[in-house]
């Protein structure tokens, strides 16, 4: 069972609640949070937006490509649109190429999605206008709970309250509604999402449905069986692993695949471009820093490459 916590009496006793934030981080990586005082319909509408959009039929769908620029060329890895099943590997993402690829779609957006005046890939009908509104209302939400969670982080780390939101204010993060189709019994591969980690700060889940596990230390894999839709699932990021010398674990996770479908919303907290990651005081008092200073472009740069398959990843 993974650490519940409830954020509503945080404005009470904050301290406590960072403390055991800060003790989950150093368990199991991960949390399930409640009490965040984000509204059921904000949940609802994202998923019902989300699965009308994947009943499309798959030539619809693929005309809204992910891709992984904007039109401003700001960011080469941001990614919006659809990616159809079999199109990404998440063991690639952690450096494990030539494993299967993830029986999964996905719909992306970014911070763009904030800006009703962009120009992004959505269906030019209603349907695909009341997907925008939720998913930018789901993303504004995550935005707040992320915010929320990281300045309890910087309580608990003896940092400054802001420390992480002067880090964070112009991050490319990104939010993904992911559907996993049902299979039958005898289907080979249960693999909906391979192991990985997450190369975040934080990332905040929702689900409709079990699938989703944890490999604890001794190796087991553990689900992670919350079905709620307002409960966020919350794990700790590579990027909090090395700031906090492996202090905080950033712990390997899969999707296996059901005999029914399942949908999730993923939202990636991520660091601004410049943020220099390096080891935080606190843990470095008794032992070197194991990774060396590294930009989040440059972290991030590793990573996306990975993923997509692109020149120069290593």
């Amino acid at each position: 069972m993974i650490p519940v916590i409830d954020l509503a009496p945080a404005h009470r006793d904050e301290r406590r609640t960072a403390e055991e934030i800060s003790q989950a981080c150093r368990q199991t990586g991960f949390f399930v949070v409640r009490g965040h005082g984000i509204a059921r319909e904000v949940f609802d509408d994202a998923y019902t937006a989300s699965l009308r959009f994947f009943q499309l039929p798959l030539e619809a769908k693929r005309e809204l490509p992910m891709r992984t620029s904007t039109a401003r060329g700001d960011n080469d890895y941001s990614p919006y649109g659809y990616s159809a099943l079999l199109s990404e590997n998440a063991y690639a993402y952690t450096g494990r190429p030539g494993m299967p690829s993830d029986y999964v779609e996905k719909f992306s957006v970014g911070r763009l999605i904030l800006d009703d005046d962009e120009e992004l890939p959505f269906p030019e009908d209603e349907s695909g206008q009341r997907l925008r509104a939720s998913l930018k209302a789901y993303f504004a939400a995550c935005e707040s709970v992320a915010g929320h969670i990281a300045e309890l982080l910087a309580l608990a780390l003896d940092l400054p309250r802001t420390f992480f939101a002067t880090r964070t204010n112009t991050s490319n993060d990104s939010l993904r509604s992911h559907l996993y189709p049902g299979v039958a019994p005898e289907f080979l591969n249960d693999q909906g999402m391979g192991q990985h980690t997450d190369g975040t700060l934080i990332t905040l889940l929702t689900q409709d449905g079990p699938g989703l596990q944890l490999q604890d230390r001794a190796g087991r894999w553990l689900d992670i069986d919350v079905q709620e839709r307002d409960s966020f699932i919350v794990n700790i990021g590579d990027l909090m692993a090395r700031w906090s010398n492996d202090e905080y674990v950033s712990t390997p996770h899969r999707v296996r695949l059901a005999d029914r479908q399942r949908q999730s919303i993923v939202f990636f907290k991520l660091a601004n471009d410049d943020t220099v990651i390096e080891c935080f005081p606190k843990f470095a008092a008794d032992r070197a820093p194991k990774y060396e200073p590294i930009r989040y472009e440059d972290f991030s740069l590793q990573k996306m490459n990975l993923l997509f398959g692109r020149e120069g990843a290593r």
